[in-house]
């Protein structure tokens, strides 16, 4: 296997341009069992052809510490429909030992399956090996097995709601003291979520495994390092073009975002990398009613964590003293100067919380869902500040409620309608609350002159 690289760059400044660490995991074999790959991938051709006449296998296999993925193509009888093609991309192995995982599955009559959905079809294809040919179709769900299933992607939703909640909270933090719109905290998200990626790898190759100590170690260093960057940000870019017109911070911030992007994709690629985290499991909730309810490791670990952040953001914000002087700097900057605030520092630690609160949604979204690439960030940014406009950017709560309202949206239109129109159906929100209700759910916005920042 390819031998990787630690890159560094030295300086705060640095924090803008070179992000992140390269580091790739070491290995001394390939994976002896290539083929293994291919049978697992192999399986799950019998969920859309049967008995397909002929089937070719290609199979890409870097190594140890790097994703696998094999392709199938099938031809079926003539007259059919039937021929077809998937691309099964499988997690890295760190050792021969580990177990093969699929963690995206690419089809021709389906397009894309998520890992959820791959159980689905997973559970069909071998339920029906149970089934004699000659039985009856199955009856439709149950009123209960229906709202176990509404309830299921209830509890989906509020994990995803607390990850758009925490970077909407940056974006109303700085929105609400400044009158400016970071949007690089998206892409602050996307490198939180590396963060965790390459710390990951980093402690599974110097330790061969990673505790709930390690874990709990490395999120606060991803948070430290967030803050850093929301420092740098507020330093190098946003406190030069304070007094400068409100559309110039935001051409700049659009331009921050994408050179941090670009020098992800430069420093780590722009390859898909995948995360396996052994110790994520689910726990039954609710079975043997049509349908199993369960709450993941994965969910409570986000939903906790988010509520001991939120909890701890309003302390800092309603009961400390730089609460009070962020409220005053929010309120009248120059009245706050006077009265002996520092608004330079007031502001900059703002700008930290924002990007601690970005970056910890990265981490949280990196370890539970796995997936990671250099463009996660643009996407997943303006939906949060979807979420921070529909509560009202510049209200704490209506962050929150934003978040959860606008993963509810989007995980209940993937179910009921199909998962290729969730963003339709979010930027849809986007453009009725600009048109119905511009200041938001909590109307924060108004036309005030003493708001105005000249």
């Amino acid at each position: 296997m390819e031998l990787g690289s630690i890159r560094r760059r030295g300086g705060w400044a640095a924090l803008i341009l070179a992000p992140l660490l390269a580091i790739s995991l070491p290995g001394n074999a390939r994976a002896e069992a290539e083929g293994t790959a291919a049978t697992h991938c192999q399986d799950m051709v019998r969920a859309f052809d049967r008995s397909p006449l002929s089937v070719s296998i290609e199979t890409e296999d870097k190594g140890l510490g790097e994703s696998t993925a094999v392709r199938i193509e099938w031809k079926s009888e003539k007259g059919t429909d039937k021929d077809g093609w998937i691309v099964c991309y499988f997690l890295p192995r760190h050792s021969d030992n580990d177990a093969w995982q699929i963690q995206q599955l690419d089809t021709s009559r389906y397009g894309t399956m998520s890992r959820y959905d791959m159980q689905q079809l997973y559970k069909l294809e071998h339920l029906e090996d149970l089934i004699p040919q000659e039985t009856e179709p199955t009856a439709p769900p149950t009123p209960q097995a229906k709202a176990l299933y509404f309830l299921q992607q209830g509890i989906n939703a509020i994990s995803l709601g607390c990850v758009y909640a925490l970077i909407a909270l940056g974006f109303t933090l700085v929105y609400g003291i400044t009158r400016a719109i970071n949007f690089a905290f998206g892409e602050v998200y996307m490198m939180g979520a590396y963060f965790i990626l390459l710390t990951n790898a980093a402690v599974l190759y110097v330790l061969g495994q990673t505790g709930t100590g390690v874990l709990l170690l490395i999120f606060a260093f991803g948070l430290a390092v967030s803050a850093a960057y929301g420092w740098a940000m507020e330093r190098t870019v946003f406190r030069p073009l304070r007094n400068a017109p409100s559309t110039v911070p935001l051409i700049a911030a659009i331009g921050l975002s994408f050179v941090l992007k670009e020098s992800v994709r430069l420093l780590q690629g722009a390859k898909t990398r995948y995360l396996l985290v052994d110790q994520l499991q689910s726990w039954p909730l609710v079975t043997g009613h049509g349908f199993d309810l369960y709450l993941s490791r994965g969910h409570a670990m986000v939903g906790g964590a988010t509520m001991v952040i939120l909890a701890l953001l309003w302390w800092v914000n309603m009961r400390t003293r730089f609460g009070r002087r962020q409220r005053a700097c929010a309120q009248d900057p120059h009245m706050a100067r006077l009265l002996g605030v520092d608004v330079d520092r007031t502001i900059a630690i703002t700008f930290m919380i924002g990007g601690t609160l970005a970056g910890a949604a990265g981490i949280f979204a990196g370890a539970q869902y796995g997936v990671i690439n250099f463009h996660m960030g643009t996407l997943m940014g303006f939906k949060a500040l979807t979420a921070a406009l529909l509560g009202g950017i510049g209200s704490l709560t209506g962050a929150v409620i934003g978040g959860l309202l606008i993963a509810l949206t989007e995980t209940f239109t993937a179910a009921l309608v199909g998962a290729a129109w969730k963003d339709i159906a979010v930027f849809i929100v986007l453009v009725l609350v600009l048109l119905l209700r511009p200041g938001g759910l909590m109307a924060t916005l108004r036309s005030r002159t003493a708001d105005e920042r000249v």
